[in-house]
């Protein structure tokens, strides 16, 4: 069911979103923008669910009339899906939206959560260029143009607007500009700041932060998770990868032991150990490799906010069956080197996720760890 009540979580900008649903005041382009994993592409989906139920409410979509039951199916006749796209001469696709639409329903199906990586991976076509045409322009133009099925709102839904090239945006401005009567354009952006300020100033914004731990965890019990404490800490209000540590839970203690492991080999800088945990990482595959980065992220993050938060934070249970405390380790991880830490960590996912090897990114990464744990500074070799 696609309706405001299903998801439990940003709260005033549902309510912002049904004082104009209810006055009839809906602009005929806004864009939902915010960090990535925050649930605003969920709230986008019940917002258009409003619009076009047939029996709505003072809080919008009632989810059991026909129009909500396409919407729940992603299959409404009134809404076009454009999100980013490979071509591909050989398999007869051009990179319009439509022709990958049974997979994207597949996708939409499992979770409204995912994210651009896993949209790739869905469609194997990680080492593909991704993005929205100039022919989506036109198909978008050509679609607002006809009348609506329902008789009420023509809508398109734009997944990951900033993956719009330079003439596909400038090509949508007319639409936006010259709207035709019950139209909207609703564009989803995990980045703001890489669209053009021709589109970002006709728009009308709404900001949605990251969720709090206590929204997360509302959300993984609704799903039947345990353990919705720890993976809420985790996750730093990021439901997408809540629900990814959720299912590799089993494993989480296994992780936890690797990275106390590691963090002791990059302080000593034992290269027999840094290659041998670089060979049990890339056995994890190249998603599991990813997920260990990011769970080394999360750790650095709350080493460094430690001072600043609770004693709940101060006793991760996911080191539980470790010798390794956050309260020492965070003597080593402070301000002056928590950022190029990070970086490092966030260049180590973008080569795997580019599909560098992953035992020489790993190894690059632990030596690069070694001298920003020990000595506060890259490794010389990298610098400038």
């Amino acid at each position: 069911m696609i309706t405001f009540d299903a998801f439990p979580f940003h709260q005033r900008q549902k309510e912002l979103l049904l004082t104009a649903f209810n006055a009839d005041r809906n602009s005929h382009a806004q864009l939902f923008h915010g960090p990535a994993g925050n649930g605003k592409f969920a709230i986008a989906l019940a917002y258009v669910a409003s619009l076009l139920c047939n029996l709505p409410g003072e809080k919008g979509a009632c989810g059991t009339c026909p129009s909500c039951v396409q919407m729940a199916k992603f299959a409404h006749p009134d809404v076009q899906y454009i999100f980013p796209t490979y071509t591909n001469a050989a398999e007869k696709v051009s990179g319009l939206s439509d022709e990958f639409i049974a997979p994207w329903r597949t996708l939409l199906q499992k979770h409204l959560f995912f994210d651009y990586t896993d949209w790739k991976q869905h469609l194997g076509a990680d080492t593909k260029k991704m993005e929205i045409r100039v022919k989506e322009a036109a198909a978008i133009n050509k679609n607002l143009s006809y009348k609506s099925y329902s008789g009420g709102y023509k809508i398109v839904v734009i997944w990951l607007a900033e993956t719009m090239n330079v003439a596909t945006a400038n090509k949508l401005l007319k639409n936006i500009e010259e709207p035709e009567e019950k139209t909207l354009i609703l564009m989803i952006s995990e980045n703001r700041e890489n669209l053009l300020a021709t589109i970002t100033s006709r728009v009308q914004s709404v900001f949605f932060p990251r969720l709090s731990e206590i929204e997360v965890q509302e959300v993984l019990r609704t799903k039947g998770v345990a353990n919705v404490e720890l993976l809420s800490q985790l996750s730093e209000g990021n439901l997408k990868t809540a629900l990814d540590l959720s299912h590799q839970s089993a494993e989480l203690d296994e992780i936890a032991r690797r990275f106390a492991h590691w963090m002791r080999v990059c302080y000593t800088v034992n290269m027999k150990e840094i290659v041998g945990l670089s060979d049990q990482v890339s056995k994890t595959g190249r998603e599991g490799a990813r997920m260990f980065i990011y769970f080394a992220a999360q750790v650095i993050r709350q080493a460094v906010l430690l001072p600043h938060r609770s004693a709940l934070h101060a006793n991760n249970p996911v080191f539980s069956n470790t010798d390794f405390k956050i309260q020492n380790f965070s003597k080593l991880v402070h301000p002056e080197n928590a950022g190029l830490i990070l970086k490092v960590l966030d260049e180590a996912q973008e080569d795997i996720a580019r599909f560098v090897n992953i035992k020489i990114v790993f190894t690059d990464l632990s030596i690069r760890m070694h001298y920003l744990l020990k000595r506060g500074v890259e490794a010389p070799f990298l610098q400038v």
